[in-house]
């Protein structure tokens, strides 16, 4: 997920590393975008129980402590990504432990999911329009998930920034020409290997759907085709849509004009639908963030309604960082008990203070969710 802190480490999967077997997979064609709509008569995914939901993501090989297991039902260990147009996959760097950090979620009966694809990842036509390569993606995955038995498997196909404007728009219209072919077949394979409904399926999506390519023209991204059928759940990234004071505010996730009723009316129903908080702060792109415990930190004394501080970070000038604090978080837990919303995930776990704290938000959200 960028989730706020990944910010756009750009990866081509057709650089230089591409070798001369690869150049077969090159000459594929590219199928037509996608013209399949899909609706409950396709698929039905069992329902998930309201506020049963409490999943940290985590990166570079955090393992969360046996107090921090107690308080989620789902880790999202992130990121499996393609590592060439064919389909082959490698995890981000830092998981060697990843077998041992599944073990011990599954010991404190938490659910080990694995994310694929992330912020910084570049997800092109070549790789997911391409019959061959994108079912040997799929093969890889599930194959994946057999060996380090894991729960489930969330989609984090974003969205890609590029200087290159049109370049940008090529690589940002596979999501709309290919992800629902990705998305159901990927179901179909999952059900396949383990049986309908014994392990998860989500995904992510950013706060909201349009990205600008210019201050004139801005693009949807996510089609509605529904492909939401095939997902037991869809995870809302209510992060890094505003900077400063504004930055995932209440408003902007359960308001009038919020990600809720946006995706909501875009299909995605209440009950598919898991909100996200960031556990960190933000005032401006790039490093222009903090991780919450920091924040907490250089302020002992942090009121639990602050949601924002001035900082000069390194040699960067002083700004607003906006975050989440416990007030905030109560609110917008309410919010989702109210709606009877599966849950709640958060990015990332890493920037939470320990647990045993009464500034912990993972212990504001257990205590309030349940």
């Amino acid at each position: 997920m960028s989730r706020g802190i990944s910010m756009l480490m750009l990866i081509g999967l057709q650089s230089c590393n591409t070798s001369k077997k690869d150049i077969s997979y090159l000459s594929e064609s590219i199928e037509p975008p996608s013209t399949f709509i899909a609706t409950k008569s396709d698929y039905q995914t069992n329902p998930v129980e309201p506020n049963s939901i409490i999943m940290g993501y985590l990166i570079d090989g955090y393992k969360p402590t046996d107090e921090q297991f107690k308080n989620l039902s789902h880790i999202g260990i992130s990121f499996l990504r393609a590592d060439n147009i064919k389909g082959d996959v490698v995890m981000t760097d830092g998981w060697d432990n990843i077998d041992d950090v599944i073990s011990s979620a599954h010991k404190n009966d938490v659910k080990a999911i694995i994310s694929f694809g992330g912020g910084s990842y570049i997800v092109t036509s070549e790789l997911m329009g391409v019959k061959k390569n994108r079912q040997n993606l799929i093969k890889n995955i599930v194959r994946f998930m057999v060996t380090h038995k894991l729960d489930g498997f969330d989609c984090d196909w974003e969205p890609s920034w590029l200087n290159d404007k049109k370049e940008m728009e090529s690589v940002n219209n596979a999501i709309n020409h290919h992800y629902i072919k990705f998305i159901k077949e990927l179901r179909i394979a999952i059900d396949a290997e383990f049986g309908k409904g014994e392990k998860s399926f989500s995904a992510a999506v950013m706060n909201a759907n349009n990205i600008w390519y210019s201050s004139k023209k801005q693009i949807s991204h996510f089609p509605q085709n529904g492909w939401w059928h095939f997902l037991d759940w869809v995870a809302l990234m209510n992060y890094d849509n505003d900077l400063g004071a504004k930055h995932s505010t209440f408003e902007s996730v359960y308001g009038p004009n919020g990600s809720v009723k946006y995706w909501n009316s875009f299909g995605v129903p209440l009950e598919k639908i898991v909100t996200g908080i960031p556990f960190y702060a933000r005032a401006g792109w790039g490093e222009e963030w903090l991780f919450y415990k920091d924040i907490v930190k250089m302020n002992t004394y942090l009121s639990f309604e602050t949601d924002f501080i001035m900082h000069k970070k390194n040699s960067l000038n002083e700004k607003e960082y906006g975050f989440n604090g416990k007030s905030t978080i109560v609110k917008k837990v309410q919010e989702n008990k109210k709606l009877n919303l599966p849950g709640i995930m958060f990015w990332q776990l890493a920037g939470d203070v320990e647990i045993n704290s009464e500034y912990s938000l993972l212990r504001v959200i257990n205590k309030n969710l349940n």
